[in-house]
């Protein structure tokens, strides 16, 4: 399958590779100098890991400012509050892995909204909506799998 490449804001999310039942979603994450960085956030089943491509980004892990140039890693375990963002006057790209793959469609569903959003209003409430359908999805996904594994208790 082709990479597909969706805007969130000013920022390129490329999906290298993402197969749900293969483990994990490759993305590669181009953000241009002042880009905002999203909120500081928790993923509760994701451990996310991001590998600086080029640039320079900042990083902010449970409370520890860590500087990202060109060439480092950071991971990110799940249950961690972060956030990142392009520390660099140019251009910043990083490849992004996530695991398991469950939050990858995330950045897919609020792209046209924000493309739309007129306010910061509207763009908090595009990124709300997209947190509840992956919530929504995930459970789905975790009820399914103890179905198919027969393990469903009633």
């Amino acid at each position: 399958m082709p990479a597909a490449t969706v805007s969130v804001g000013p920022v390129s999310v490329t999906y290298v590779h993402e197969d749900q039942g293969g483990g994990y979603a490759l993305l590669e994450w181009e953000a241009p100098p002042g880009a905002a960085s999203p909120p500081v956030h928790v993923h509760h089943r994701t451990d996310e890991g991001f590998y600086v491509l080029s640039g320079a980004y900042r990083f902010l892990v449970d409370g520890k400012t860590i500087d990202g140039p060109a060439g480092s890693h950071v991971l990110v375990r799940s249950g961690m509050p972060h956030t990142f963002w392009n520390a660099a006057d140019v251009p910043a790209r990083c490849l992004i892995i996530l695991t398991p793959p469950d939050f990858a469609p995330y950045f897919r569903e609020p792209s046209i909204g924000l493309a739309d959003a007129k306010t910061d209003e509207d763009s908090i409430e595009v990124r709300r909506r997209a947190i509840r359908s992956i919530r929504h999805r995930c459970r789905r996904a975790a009820d399914q799998a103890l179905m198919t594994r027969g393990g469903a208790r009633g």
